[in-house]
């Protein structure tokens, strides 16, 4: 129930009809094992799928010299390929070149050069799969370098995608590149992408993930629990992704037993002993991340006022509307444009921090909340 059955013959039926799909994935919620688990889905059905990873790329250059490596490693028509790209190349710079695609890689323009893989791709298979993760990093290390390099590659790749329909194309990123791309001027080059948003676990799949036999093996003590006391965690976790209900599994000490039961079972104090200990001043690497992630991922100018909206969510369960948001940071920021605002709380929905909940904008997790509150709030 928790392997993304659903999800994975969904993407791959829209890739069969000729759809190139957006999948906007917040961080720890299992994005990379769908994406490498449809990609094995594709190629068990003969399709050519390449995988690439652009997190830390921050140039055309970088991403044409990755494209061109994942491509290598085709197990098959490997041959066919470059010698297509070999001939698209030749007509291009007429020889003196080499005769290896990556050696011409400096004497191409390396969007163009890009081009010519994809075409390449597409007039030797059928069926090809290009899976981007991490597209948004992307884009926004190229947009703060330099605006007009990241307008020419996303509308290049935009005609790409509209002129070679053997190749589509699988974008996913944990921040948002809606956000981005309307900063920076790029919304026309994604309208062709259909946006599918992966979602947490839903409560019996969660309980499905941590009674799998091979998730047993991975923690401390082997447990079972009761459906009611499943969602009692659940509640207080608030943010069913596979990387959390792990760490809070992997604390949980049962301490009851039924006779015949296979497994000891986890009360409701259990699960609060497990909590606890997740929020010793022992345990704040774990959770970590999220603050690296904003110092490091979102623009520079909007650090600082995310970490202030952070720490006022922090304070309640409920959460807060947007109207006292923008006033909070008023008092702080001085004038603050609600587009802003907008901007900064939709990429922290985006990357799974927080989300709208009716008109409040609330933490996903109750235990990342706690974490925020207790180490990271001002």
């Amino acid at each position: 129930m928790h392997n993304r059955t659903t999800e994975r013959n969904l993407l791959k039926r829209k890739l069969e009809a000729g759809l190139s799909i957006h999948m906007p994935a917040p961080r720890r919620i299992g994005k990379t094992w769908l994406i490498n688990r449809l990609a094995q889905d594709l190629r068990d059905d003969g399709w050519h799928a390449v995988e690439v990873d652009v997190e830390g790329i921050r140039t055309p250059s970088e991403f044409a010299r990755e494209l061109c490596s994942r491509i290598e490693g085709l197990n098959t028509a490997k041959e066919r390929f470059f010698a297509h790209a070999r001939q698209r190349i030749g007509a291009v710079l007429a020889g003196q070149w080499g005769d290896k695609p990556m050696e011409a890689l400096g004497k191409v323009d390396p969007i163009e050069f890009s081009a010519i893989l994809i075409a390449s791709l597409n007039d030797t298979h059928p069926k090809t799969a290009i899976i981007v993760d991490e597209v948004a990093y992307f884009f926004l290390a190229l947009a703060e370098k330099d605006p007009r390099d990241a307008n020419a590659f996303a509308y290049k790749l935009r005609a790409m995608q509209q002129q070679y329909k053997n190749v589509r194309w699988l974008i996913t990123g944990s921040i948002g590149l809606d956000t981005i791309a309307r900063r920076y001027g790029l919304e026309g080059a994604f309208v062709d992408f259909e946006t599918f948003v992966l979602e947490p676990f839903k409560p019996d799949e969660a309980r499905s993930f941590i009674r799998d036999a091979k998730i047993q093996q991975q923690i401390t003590h082997l447990f079972d629990a009761r459906d009611e006391d499943f969602d009692y965690m659940f509640s207080e976790l608030g943010w069913l992704a596979p990387y959390y209900l792990k760490m809070v599994a992997n604390e949980v000490r049962p301490s009851d037993t039924i006779p015949d039961h296979a497994l000891p079972l986890a009360t409701m104090r259990d699960i609060d002993a497990a909590f606890a200990k997740l929020l010793q001043p022992n345990r704040r690497s774990e959770f970590a991340v999220w603050r690296e992630h904003v110092d490091k991922n979102l623009p520079a100018i909007d650090r600082d006022i995310a970490k202030q909206i952070l720490g006022l969510l922090s304070r309640t369960v409920e959460g807060e509307r947007r109207d006292t948001i923008n006033a909070h940071l008023s008092q702080t920021q001085g004038h603050l444009s609600s587009r802003q605002t907008m901007d900064i709380l939709s990429m922290l929905c985006n990357d799974g921090l927080i989300m709208k909940n009716g008109e409040r904008y609330v933490f996903r997790s109750g235990l990342v909340r706690k974490y925020w509150l207790e180490y990271e709030a001002e």
